[in-house]
C-alpha cells in the first residue's frame, strides 16, 4: 500500500471516528490521535474494570466502535479479547484502521504515530518533487 494510501485510510477514520468511537489503551494514545486531529470520542480502557465489564458498558452505549490498541503482544491480545467481547454484547467492531497501520507503518505503539505519519508526508512531498522534476526535464 502506497504512502497516500495510509494517509487516506487516517483521514477517513478522522471524519469516522465524529460517528464512532476509538477504544485505546492510554492517555497518550489519546494525544497522539488528538495531535493528528482525530476530533471524536476516544474511549481509554478502563484498568480497574475487567474487560467483559468495560466491553459491556461500551457496548451498552455505542453500536460500533473502532479498536485501536497497540501493536505489541499485549495490545493484539486485548483487540482479540475487546472484539470477542464487543461482539457478544451485539456491538460491530472495526479494526480496519489497526490493520491498515500495523501492515503498512513500522510503530510498535500508538504514541510514535504522529512521527510515522509526519515520515509519510515528508516522504510523499520528496516522492512528488521527483517526480514533477522528472517530468519537466522531457517537456519541450
Amino acid at each position: 500500500m502506497p504512502a497516500s494510501m495510509v494517509l487516506k485510510t487516517l483521514e477517513k477514520y478522522r471524519l469516522k471516528n465524529e460517528e464512532v468511537p476509538i477504544i485505546v489503551e492510554g492517555k497518550n494514545d489519546v494525544g497522539s490521535l488528538r495531535n493528528l486531529e482525530f476530533q471524536g470520542d476516544i474511549i481509554i480502557l478502563n484498568g480497574g474494570n475487567t474487560l467483559v465489564n468495560f466491553s459491556e458498558n461500551i457496548a451498552t452505549e455505542n453500536d460500533e466502535v473502532i479498536i485501536l490498541t497497540d501493536f505489541d503482544r499485549k495490545g493484539v491480545e486485548l483487540k482479540k479479547n475487546i472484539q470477542r467481547y464487543m461482539m457478544g454484547f451485539g456491538c460491530q467492531v472495526d479494526t480496519t484502521l489497526w490493520e491498515t497501520l500495523r501492515r503498512y507503518v513500522n510503530i510498535k505503539t500508538i504514541e510514535e504515530l504522529p512521527f510515522a505519519v509526519k515520515k509519510i508526508q515528508e516522504d510523499t512531498k520528496v516522492q512528488i518533487n521527483k517526480r514533477l522534476a522528472s517530468s519537466r526535464k522531457w517537456n519541450f
